[in-house]
């Protein structure tokens, strides 16, 4: 069973730079400091990272989700043009002072505050991180009337509750989840997503189908069917960028079948206690199972 959701991993040009603007708009907190193991960039088929630092940031609230920041070429990367983790949905107070608090150009503005469905209960806007990661800025009125019942932050931005990931066959990703985790997965919902229309050039009114994988703690993926025409994973170099793995934890005892793992990790006993996956369209997954 998925628990939690651990780290996001960022490619980021300036981590020095990024780290600055999480920290003074945001009032994310930097921690541990590191290098990108060779063998896990060979797992992600990512070689040109491999060796490169990393710096991880901490929400000033709430679980203590990393936003891990990994040091990589400028490219020409912009969000959702490509399968795989598209979006960080983080929790937030007030999506209105948070708007007038990013700063530009470390920050930049794309859509909302707006509500999200009739029910005036999910108020978000949407825009690009330092290295144009795609953030998803939520204020949640009434958890209790939400799928994750994430409680509220009590800063001005929590941390991060849901991954967005993009497929190229929803149905197939989905029945991946049913198959090996033992979780709720909701039904596909036609949804209006206007980054996605945009980054494909489609009206924004268009309707996407998407659903939602809710974990066992107040955390979920949502997984959203793309347009014909997103780039496969790993994409080119010279577009690569955003997300590019997330971390979670699992109870391996609640697993329904065992995970299709290209990378494992044993204990000194020789014991799998996790590892990189590869879901449907190609996209990676980080499990550290719970001791």
């Amino acid at each position: 069973m998925l628990q939690s959701i651990l780290m996001v991993w960022v490619l980021s040009q300036d981590i020095a730079l990024s780290a600055a603007a999480y920290e003074r708009d945001m009032g994310y907190l930097p921690g541990d400091r590191g290098v990108f193991s060779e063998s896990m960039a060979t797992a992600l088929d990512r070689p040109e990272i491999a060796g490169q630092q990393y710096l991880t940031l901490y929400p000033p609230s709430g679980p203590q989700v990393g936003l891990r920041l990994v040091e990589a070429p400028l490219t020409d990367y912009y969000p959702m043009r490509r399968l795989g983790w598209s979006a960080i949905e983080m929790l937030v107070r007030d999506p209105d002072s948070l708007r007038k608090d990013l700063q530009m150009p470390d920050f930049e503005y794309l859509a909302g505050p707006a509500f999200l469905s009739s029910q005036r209960n999910v108020y978000a806007m949407q825009a690009l991180g330092p290295s144009r990661e795609l953030l998803y800025l939520t204020h949640i009125r009434d958890p209790e009337k939400t799928l994750l019942k994430a409680p509220p932050t009590t800063t001005a931005v929590g941390h991060t509750f849901i991954m967005v990931m993009g497929s190229n066959n929803l149905s197939q990703s989905l029945q991946f989840f049913k198959t090996h985790f033992d979780n709720a997965v909701t039904e596909p919902i036609k949804f209006r997503i206007d980054v996605l229309s945009d980054a494909y050039g489609l009206p924004r009114e268009t309707q996407h189908a998407l659903a939602m994988v809710s974990m066992a703690q107040p955390f979920g993926i949502e997984i959203d069917q793309y347009p014909e025409g997103a780039a496969a994973i790993p994409d080119q170099e010279q577009v690569r960028g955003g997300v590019f793995l997330v971390t979670v934890s699992v109870d391996s005892a609640r697993l329904k079948k065992p995970l299709p793992f290209v990378s494992r990790d044993l204990d000194n006993a020789g014991a799998v206690t996790g590892g990189i996956i590869l879901m449907p369209s190609g996209t990676p997954l980080e499990v550290i199972y719970d001791q």
